[in-house]
């Protein structure tokens, strides 16, 4: 029955976050809005709906949107489910037939998620207003919460299904950033700004704006102790942040540049912005301004015509490079993007030959970076504290662990490094 509870209350909903960051921030703004009138489930707490927000960006991110929702199912028995999300909006015939769906709602519909989990609730209406559309403000669920301040993309990339799903560019405006972004500095020692485009934030409002203006702002005005940013095109690097003695210590020393190979015939024909060159210049300004930073990237192996030569310059390119860590994701084609009908499919034994290579790449330098750690000292979010041990994450991205002393979850903590395992760096209180 809509309405009904399982602990006999308020209806419980349980949310689920596939995907990247913006999915996160999205579920997180979704909490704050349904909080006045439902109870959100805790993990292993049976709910009356479960809400299932779903990515597009790879054929395995639609098949665990899939087992997500018939997961769900399982877990929740009785329970009435929405699935929504980038998946919802680009394949919401295939969800809608799973069990339980109750509804789909996609990332561009322009209906209210809050709106239609409160319909099947059988609460009255939304209790918290969803503000600008697709910027929804809440309490965080997380110890460094996101703050999504952009959404959407105005870029077509030749294998992303994203702006399809998401839409065009969009911001949100400067001030009402920086107003969300004070409230989440009250409550947490990190906030992360994220969006689809970050590196695009502004260029929409008037008067235009940018990301660099936002976060010299937010450290001005200190509204938060610790920045960090999520994904940025090597191109929109905020480099003089890095030398802005009134932003130091506030932003991360933390970046993630998408490149996706380092093969200029290949970046062509995926339709990328920029090339293997300033990729390599950004990642090295980095790296001047910033020795101890740690500098990610995504690379996808097996684009259609791909050969053993341009995989070969991808590895060279990324090899010497002061690179800390890759996201590896192997080619899938995605139905209604230009990629999808491309000749020149590389065999799939080939690309998971070519995806091994560069994940023990990653692995590499990853153990690299951790071992440079020992014996630095570094400022740690707890995260985590079981078993006698606190764990949390450093301002440069890297996990540490050390004992227990009374650490509360939401703390920043001083830990000296004094090991790493591969994985992790072991630590003492500073």
């Amino acid at each position: 029955m809509a309405g009904a509870s399982c602990s006999g209350a308020r209806p419980r909903v349980a949310l689920v976050a596939l995907g990247c960051r913006v999915s996160r921030a999205d579920v997180d703004a979704l909490a704050g809005e349904l909080r006045g009138g439902f109870e959100i489930a805790r993990e292993g707490e049976r709910a009356d709906l479960v809400v299932v927000n779903t990515c597009a960006l790879t054929s395995d991110a639609e098949s665990a949107a899939r087992q997500a929702i018939r997961r769900a199912a399982r877990e929740h028995p009785g329970a009435r489910i929405v699935a929504a999300g980038c998946c919802a909006e680009v394949r919401p015939e295939s969800l809608a037939r799973l069990p339980r769906v109750a509804a789909v709602v996609g990332a561009r519909s322009g209906e209210s998620v809050a709106a239609v989990v409160a319909g099947l609730g059988g609460v009255p209406a939304v209790l918290a207003s969803a503000g600008l559309a697709g910027f929804a403000a809440g309490p965080a669920r997380h110890t460094r919460p996101f703050l999504k301040v952009q959404d959407g993309c105005d870029r077509r990339c030749a294998f992303c299904v994203v702006p399809a799903a998401r839409g065009p560019s969009r911001s949100l405006p400067q001030e009402e950033a920086l107003r969300r972004l004070a409230l989440l500095g009250e409550r947490h020692h990190e906030v992360v700004l994220t969006g689809v485009h970050l590196g695009g934030y502004g260029r929409d409002l008037a008067p235009r704006s940018s990301l660099e203006a936002l976060v010299r702002e937010a450290a001005r005005r200190r509204l938060v102790r610790r920045l960090r940013l999520s994904s940025i095109e090597p191109g929109e690097v905020p480099l003089r942040l890095l030398r802005d003695p009134g932003a130091e210590g506030v932003l991360c020393e933390h970046f993630h540049l998408p490149l996706q190979s380092g093969s200029a015939r290949v970046l062509r024909a995926m339709r990328r912005p920029g090339s293997a060159r300033r990729f390599r210049r950004a990642v090295e300004a980095i790296a001047a301004a910033a020795p101890a930073a740690c500098i990610g990237t995504d690379v996808l192996a097996g684009f259609p015509g791909e050969s053993d030569a341009d995989h070969r310059e991808t590895v060279a390119l990324l090899e010497p490079l002061p690179l800390a860590h890759l996201h590896v994701f192997p080619f899938s084609p995605r139905p209604g993007t230009p990629a999808a009908d491309m000749p020149g499919a590389v065999p799939s034994r080939v690309v998971k030959e070519r995806v091994r290579e560069l994940l023990e790449l990653s692995d590499r330098k990853w153990r690299a970076y951790l071992a440079a750690q020992v014996g630095r000292e570094l400022e740690v979010v707890v995260e985590r504290t079981a078993g006698g041990v606190a764990r949390g994450t450093a301002g440069n991205y890297v996990t540490v662990g050390w004992p227990l002393a009374g650490e509360r979850r939401g703390e920043a903590a001083r830990v000296r490094v004094v090991g790493a395992d591969g994985e992790e760096c072991v630590g003492v209180r500073a």
